[in-house]
């Protein structure tokens, strides 16, 4: 065995759902850093080893499915010390990333998987001091909120008033600003946080399949249910269910929904016997709730149920004051992750930063800041790092353009240099191609190639560069970098 890989010590992982003859292959590269293996082909399987063996980590499929994910990151997250979840993806999309932080994974790893990679993350996540047993007191560091504004300390202050009681909350905010994280501070800080949070995005699945997932079913209940499954509402018993995008859930589900909040039981599909539960419903919507309830989606008896007690979640436009402190903590949350040392952001970078109205709230904020960080050359995040938002409302005081293009042509003053024309060229075709790497290709030539010469504009102190770039459009974002998202911390990563 190689020297310094035996750092696994006996631990065991577990393997969800491994891809077609790739479970052997990954049995033996751990067991070649001294961590053993056990191999589970289902979410049942998965589950039971979580209740049955002393594990250390888990690494799931995204082929598992987000709900199915997110169960088992519950269930995970409820041992002592918690089971970090890492999520093997199969398409490398941004977008899958997202999805996996959001569902609490504690790190993703895109295809194709590379054993010594995935060595070092283990060993990066097991090797971390264990979080303290006691939950933390401190408002802000624990909630995630990072800030110290007024509206932060009203939202802290509420929470720290409603979380000792086992009551129903409403959570109203828009996309991007830290709703679920809201939601585990309060579940964090209540009664029941000895017992599980379950969250789920009502919107990602239809009614038949969200009725399937809340409620469970009996076996025989329908074609290719060969077993007894239990439903999140089963799974949250004693803790806090949180449903997410409530406002997208369909009426006749809302019917259901209310039942259970009305009498703590429900029938599993395909059932008639009663199951009892005790629980805390915790739901969170972007929607306006009243135009949504005039125009007949949403129940307003339900409504009510749910709006015991309701919290508003501010947007990162009404507390700007707050980000220098945020991107503080994604650059540092950077850092660790993946072992560099950004040493923070330039001048010029935060004050367009601070300009923006940032519509994806938090959310946009700490991915701008990351990709920011990815594409740094130096110790420091610059203005080029954020190019990608000068599609979604620029920054202020930029100069017109000298050059003119219109549609698919690009005009040029003769005796303009090569060099002027290239960059016309270049930038016409953002304009058209507003994805960095469809431009790319469109242009013949490589992506690194492509944000050289956009970096080359702007170190030139190009006014039109950068005023071009704010006509550009949204910008394809680099995938195989790690995401972190959705769980309670020193960072705010919006949900």
């Amino acid at each position: 065995m190689p020297k310094g890989r035996s750092w696994g010590g006996g631990r065991t992982c577990l393997i969800v759902r491994p891809a077609a003859g790739a479970g052997p292959a990954l049995s033996r590269q751990l067991a070649a850093a001294g961590l053993s293996a056990v191999v589970a082909g289902s979410e049942a399987e998965a589950l039971a080893a979580l209740d049955r063996e002393p594990l250390a980590v888990a690494l799931v499929s995204q082929s598992l499915g987000p709900v199915a994910i997110s169960a088992l990151v519950a269930r995970a997250g409820h041992q002592r010390p918690g089971i970090p979840v890492v999520v093997l993806g199969a398409t490398a999309t941004v977008q899958e990333a997202v999805d996996a932080m959001q569902q609490g994974a504690a790190d993703y790893l895109p295809p194709p998987l590379d054993g010594e990679v995935l060595l070092a993350r283990l060993r990066r996540l097991l090797e971390r001091p264990d979080a303290p047993e006691k939950a933390p007191q401190g408002g802000a560091a624990f909630t995630g909120l990072v800030g110290s504004s007024a509206v932060i300390r009203r939202v802290l202050a509420t929470i720290d008033k409603i979380a000792r009681y086992k009551t129903n909350v409403l959570i109203l905010g828009e996309s991007g600003t830290g709703k679920e994280l809201i939601a585990r501070a309060l579940h964090a800080r209540g009664p029941r946080r000895s017992q599980l949070f379950v969250p789920l995005n009502c919107a990602t699945l239809g009614r038949e399949l969200l009725e399937n997932e809340l409620f469970g079913h009996e076996r025989g209940a329908f074609t290719g249910a060969g077993e007894r499954k239990k439903g999140l509402f089963e799974l949250a018993d004693g803790g806090t269910l949180f449903l997410d995008e409530i406002a997208e859930m369909d009426p006749a589900t809302q019917a259901k929904l209310l039942r259970v909040l009305e009498r703590s039981e429900f029938r599993r599909v395909g059932g008639t016997g009663k199951v009892k539960v005790d629980l805390s419903v915790l739901a969170a919507t972007n929607r306006n709730i009243d135009e949504a309830i005039r125009a007949g989606k949403f129940r307003e008896d339900l409504y009510y149920r749910l709006k015991v007690v309701t919290l508003v979640i501010p947007p990162l436009r009404e507390r700007k004051e707050d980000i220098p402190a945020l991107i503080d903590s994604f650059i540092a949350d950077f850092n660790r992750r993946n072992d560099q040392k950004i040493q923070g952001i330039s001048p010029q970078a935060l004050r367009a930063i601070m300009e923006y109205e940032w519509p994806g709230n938090v959310r946009e904020l700490k991915n701008a800041v990351e990709s920011a960080a990815i594409l740094a050359s130096g110790d420091t995040v610059g203005i080029d790092g954020f190019a990608d938002l000068s599609g979604r409302g620029g920054w202020a005081g930029r100069a017109p353009l000298a050059g003119a293009a219109d549609g698919d042509r690009v005009t040029l003053a003769v005796g303009s240099t090569l060099a002027a024309a290239e960059r016309e060229l270049l930038l016409a075709t953002l304009r058209r191609h507003p994805n960095k790497r469809e431009a790319a290709q469109v242009l013949g030539i490589g992506l690194r190639t492509l944000y050289t010469k956009l970096r080359l504009y702007q170190q030139r102190g190009s006014p039109r560069a950068d005023a071009d770039s704010a006509r550009a459009g949204r910008i394809g974002q680099v995938a195989a970098a790690p995401l972190r998202s959705g769980r309670p911390g020193p960072v705010n990563p919006g949900g």
